[in-house]
């Protein structure tokens, strides 16, 4: 029988309870299915099963799952050693795919938050070869020194749905780790990383794809995740055309069309998977057909959204609201980016070349109030304000319209 995420965690919560196994609510999140269609609870892969635009996993499935991580949480083991290779250390890492470096980079940074002034070595194992330790020590002070308020505030290290930190233990000057624990994580790995390379395999024509065309080439669809290379993608699902221009999100004609039969109008790879509309006060006006990446990519400004005016598509993409193209604006936090890179481009103090950085406000009556800052004089500091109109602003997109027309 299928069950929704939300009672998946429910029923979770209600087996997995602390003290014996903190459990991670997180793992069984939509956001995780995307990989390789799977959750994980331990070595357990549940499959993620989409019903009506609702993702739903295998109660048995699940149950027995629960059934060995509290088995294993009753019963852990006896301590062995981590085995953490010191030589290979990163704070990217975190959800490596290999637990043990994410595991590092954790130590590192718990001591990066503590600020610790600590030497190197005590977060070493000991015993470990004089010229790993030589290479370990050299790198661990390099990460020590670096910034560390972005690491304030982080959610814990959850691997298949384990808060490991909670089963990690120093033992004698060794980090180490229950058996049980260590086999659980392990061939969570092995299953993990088996699921990887299937999820690799274009579903049409089975090309392999690269780690860097792994992403790029998995879209959502009604069904659930599927991996297609942009050839196969771009055969069996037409370009938009433009045929959903001027509606409105909320009408009964955008509920009863499906997106999916299209592929994304901004990165014409993956097949579409909802309909993206403008999020602007008043607009409300479908844009086209998005994959699931794209759509998520442009509220947080990530990818090509992060410098969207360099990418056509794009720029084509966002005015399809009607209420951006006759008003010649655009979402709040595009207009302020498009704005920023005008300044960075143009705006200069005297004869400097130095491009300044830029900090925006909205204006009530619109436009932006813009803070900028040149840091290429030592020693002294260089600031200015400078007032975009709103007219000044329309402009500038309107000239990128025309540029990418």
């Amino acid at each position: 029988m299928l069950i929704s995420l939300a009672a998946a965690r429910a029923t979770a919560a209600s087996v997995l309870t602390a003290p014996a196994l903190r459990f991670a609510a997180n793992s069984l999140h939509p956001d995780f299915v995307r990989d390789t269609g799977h959750m994980y609870l331990g070595a357990a892969a549940l499959p993620g099963v989409k019903r009506s635009g609702v993702w739903h996993v295998d109660q048995a499935q699940l149950e027995g799952a629960l059934r060995e991580l509290a088995a294993v949480a009753a019963a852990p083991g006896r301590l062995v050693p981590l085995g953490l290779p010191w030589t290979e250390l990163s704070r990217d890492c975190r959800f490596d795919d290999n637990w043990r470096l994410a595991v590092q980079g954790e130590l590192v940074d718990r001591a990066a938050r503590a600020r610790r002034r600590a030497p190197a070595t005590e977060l070493l194992d000991a015993g470990l070869a004089p010229a790993a330790q030589r290479l370990a020590v050299k790198e661990v002070n390099r990460l020590l020194l670096g910034a560390v308020r972005e690491l304030d505030g982080r959610d814990p290290l959850v691997v298949a749905g384990v808060v490991v930190m909670d089963v990690v233990r120093r033992r004698a000057g060794v980090w180490s780790i229950p058996s049980k624990w260590a086999d659980v994580l392990d061939r969570w790995r092995a299953g993990h990383l088996a699921l990887l390379a299937r999820a690799r395999r274009c579903a049409g024509c089975g090309m392999m794809a690269n780690r860097a065309q792994q992403y790029e080439w998995r879209s959502s669809g009604a069904d659930g995740w599927i991996t297609q290379c942009p050839a196969c993608a771009g055969g069996e699902h037409p370009l938009y055309g433009g045929s959903m221009r001027g509606v409105r999100y909320t009408s009964e004609r955008r509920r009863a069309t499906r997106a999916d039969g299209y592929l994304c109008a901004v990165c014409g790879l993956r097949q579409a998977a909802v309909w993206d509309h403008c999020h602007e006060p008043s607009h409300d006006f479908v844009r086209g057909p998005a994959c699931a990446s794209c759509n998520q990519a442009e509220h947080s400004r990530h990818g090509l959204w992060r410098t969207f005016w360099n990418n056509g598509p794009a720029v084509r993409h966002l005015l399809e609201c009607n209420s951006c193209r006759t008003a010649t604006t655009l979402p709040l936090q595009h207009l302020s980016a498009l704005a920023a890179a005008r300044l960075r481009a143009t705006a200069r103090h005297g004869r400097c070349a130095t491009e300044p950085s830029a900090v925006l406000e909205q204006l009530p009556e619109g436009g932006f109030l813009a803070r900028l800052e040149c840091t290429a004089h030592p020693g002294r500091e260089v600031r200015w304000a400078e007032t975009v109109g709103a007219e000044t602003v329309s402009g500038w997109v309107a000239d990128l319209a025309a540029e990418h027309a």
